[in-house]
């Protein structure tokens, strides 16, 4: 059998990663494809609501549309569960590429670096905001409000 042939047999999709030995790339590689379904849910359930229901209903998405939804623990969750599974998934799909297409070592290193510094203070100031708004003392200025 032709090497092409058996490495097709072991892989029957040549774009997908083979499952890694256990370990923390194991894990990973799980929490892509169980993290991806979870995404799936959340993200046609916020677009459903946020974007044909409000519709549907006549209002408008605005600060006062917000603030008045995160009044509820459940919306403050949901959105809370969003920003974590999309930013964990979308900063490990990039930390895959990376290592895929950057050989040097030292580059790669620096890049995983900076993907990472910048995901965790991205991912912590989201993670402020839902935490701390509290509706009834936000003040409604700005151009959304």
């Amino acid at each position: 059998m032709s090497p092409a042939r058996t490495l097709y047999l072991s892989n029957p999709s040549r774009a997908a990663r083979p499952r890694p030995e256990p370990g923390r790339e194991r894990f990973w590689w799980y929490f892509m494809r169980i993290s991806g379904l979870v995404l799936i849910v959340l993200v046609l359930g916020h677009m459903f609501i946020m974007h044909v229901l409000v519709q549907l209903t006549g209002q408008e998405i605005n600060f006062a549309f917000v603030s008045s939804r995160w009044g509820s623990p459940f919306w403050r969750i949901y959105d809370f569960l969003l920003l974590l599974l999309a930013m964990v998934h979308g900063v490990n799909g990039a930390r895959i590429v990376i290592g895929d297409y950057v050989t040097h070592k030292p580059i790669r290193a620096g890049l995983i670096g900076l993907l990472m510094a910048t995901a965790v203070i991205w991912l912590l100031a989201g993670m402020i905001v839902i935490i701390t708004f509290n509706p009834a003392t936000a003040p409604a200025v700005g151009p959304f409000s």
